[in-house]
């Protein structure tokens, strides 16, 4: 399935046992506390036991795997509006952002919110900020037609954005 993509997440406290049900040794999990924004108390761990407040927060697996940009993980800012429920009617803006970490993607340091979380106003206090990194230059952002040219540059098909 096209989108079958997005992992396993729980609504903590409501669905604390069905995450120390799945979750193993082998996994890295991530915490987003509700009611927070620009990464404030996002964290990331291995073992549920680790999770310091578990309530009021979701816990999705963390995806050990992405696709980086020169050594960078990033993720998507899309807009979209919605005008209607019934019918669904949804317009998705063309333009968007890619935003980037800003140190260089590892599972050894989970504790490196500068390598794990794409958020600006996180990364733009990190050491790396103005830095030229490799592919990725200085900062934080990409346009989402820049990240479309360097995705069809380097082999990628980026149709999936649009279906």
């Amino acid at each position: 399935h096209i989108y079958d993509f997005s992992p396993d997440a729980f609504v903590l406290p409501n669905e604390y046992l069905k995450l120390v049900e799945v979750s193993s040794p082998m996994d890295v999990w991530i915490v987003k506390p509700v009611g927070l924004s620009q990464g404030r108390g996002i964290s990331l761990f291995r073992k549920v036991s680790e999770l310091n407040n578990p309530s009021h927060s979701v816990v999705q697996r963390y995806v050990q795997n992405p696709l980086l940009i020169g050594g960078y993980k990033f993720d998507l800012r899309l807009y979209v509006c919605v005008p209607s429920f019934h019918p669904l009617t949804v317009y998705a803006y063309r333009e968007g952002l890619a935003r980037f970490s800003t140190d260089k993607f590892s599972l050894n340091d989970l504790s490196n919110k500068y390598a794990h979380l794409t958020n600006c106003s996180v990364n733009k206090q990190g050491p790396g900020y103005l830095e030229m990194k490799d592919k990725v230059g200085a900062g934080c952002k990409w346009s989402l037609k820049q990240l479309r040219y360097y995705l069809n540059q380097n082999g990628y098909d980026d149709w999936l954005l649009w279906q």
